[in-house]
């Protein structure tokens, strides 16, 4: 049996790879780890009774793995989110052997760690910015920094995107790790004054890495959010380097979507981090025809570049608050809009989660008013 497994959260990341597996009609399950499903990812038409389970914690998740094991050995299992991708991690060894695994096996260990991913990135000859380690029970190492500089969590799933910030100077750095947070370890880094950056999604498989760059011309929140407003396009008009980035997926010994992050300053691109599991963006090869999920997962010797065609991204709920903001004109905000092709909020062939989040929305807000 040919088919995906996914262990996802409750957002856009899993919406991505359930759109391009249910539009090219492969068999999945999603198991959805999470509290709640505040973008109603449940109430996607690709999803039923039969291919749907939601837990809240990973307790149980080895017992419906177990389940879906008996099924067949042709199962391919990825993630769509830093802890589910550690959870996996953790499990490759057995996992492996009735799944087709991110690491086949192997254990990417260390790899979650963004100081390890700038390590091995610039063993493979990519250009990193300057960075350090940060522990907020040590004293600040002040003699290395040069400002601005940006932090974020030394992993991941350790923290969130509120722990992410640019720092000017010293007291603005000295505020930032003075917020409450439960992130006690971060990487602080070299803050470039970027032209734009450049995410690039992407699979690889035993015989190829599939790469395609997403552009960002708008982000949210500003300079560190994710793509707001994007354009899809073959890696050809960055100078990427392709071979730097397999072997550095080679020396990780991943396979699966990914995502790899660029900063693009006067041409040249510096490497910021790999995300090695799936992410929201993915959805964007899908609508430029190249769904990375199907070529994965049917594991096909050659990808149909026959359908593939540049398109513009763009996130509506908060592309719309530069508008709201005064940073961007209506009129050029509708016309952007009318160019843009793949939507990662909405999907007219999956309009269900996008119609219940707004009805709740308007719900909330009678609610109160009532």
């Amino acid at each position: 049996m040919q088919r995906a497994i996914i262990i996802g959260d409750a957002t856009h990341n899993t919406l991505s790879a359930v759109r391009s597996l249910g539009e090219a009609r492969i068999t999945f399950v999603l198991i959805m780890i999470a509290d709640a499903d505040p973008l109603f990812v449940r109430k996607s038409r690709y999803l039923n009774k039969d291919n749907f389970y939601w837990l809240r914690t990973f307790e149980g998740c080895e017992d419906v793995l177990r389940k879906l094991a008996l099924d067949g050995n042709e199962q391919t299992l990825f993630t769509t989110f830093d802890m589910g991708a550690e959870w996996v991690d953790a499990r490759e060894p057995e996992l492996s052997k009735y799944f087709r695994t991110p690491c086949r096996g192997r254990q990417l260990k260390n790899l979650f760690n963004k100081e390890q991913q700038c390590k091995l990135a610039k063993e493979c000859g990519l250009t990193i910015p300057f960075s350090v380690v940060y522990d907020r029970k040590e004293k600040l190492p002040i003699e290395k920094l040069s400002f601005p500089v940006i932090i974020k969590p030394l992993i991941s799933s350790k923290g969130t995107k509120g722990d992410i910030h640019v720092c000017r100077d010293l007291q603005e750095l000295e505020s930032a790790l003075g917020e409450t947070s439960d992130c006690e370890k971060f990487i602080v880094q070299e803050f470039i004054e970027k032209d734009f950056e450049v995410d690039c999604v992407g699979v690889r498989t035993e015989r190829d890495t599939i790469l395609l760059a997403i552009r960002k011309i708008r982000h949210w929140p500003r300079l560190v959010g994710a793509g707001a407003f994007a354009y899809v396009e073959k890696i050809d008009s960055y100078k990427i380097n392709k071979s730097m980035v397999v072997a550095f997926l080679e020396k990780a010994g991943y396979y699966g979507p990914f995502s790899i992050e660029f900063l693009h300053k006067g041409g040249k691109n510096y490497f910021m981090e790999v995300n090695l599991r799936n992410e929201g963006l993915a959805y964007t090869a899908t609508a430029a025809g190249v769904n990375l999920h199907a070529y994965y997962v049917l594991n096909k010797t050659i990808l149909d570049w026959s359908k593939y065609h540049p398109v513009y991204m763009m996130n509506t709920s908060v592309d719309f608050l530069y508008v709201k903001e005064k940073e961007v004109r209506l009129c050029q905000w509708v016309q952007d809009l009318m160019k843009t092709r793949a939507f990662i909020n909405i999907n007219f062939h999956d309009l269900k989660p996008l119609c219940f989040y707004y009805l709740t929305k308007l719900k909330n807000k009678l609610h109160l008013f009532g």
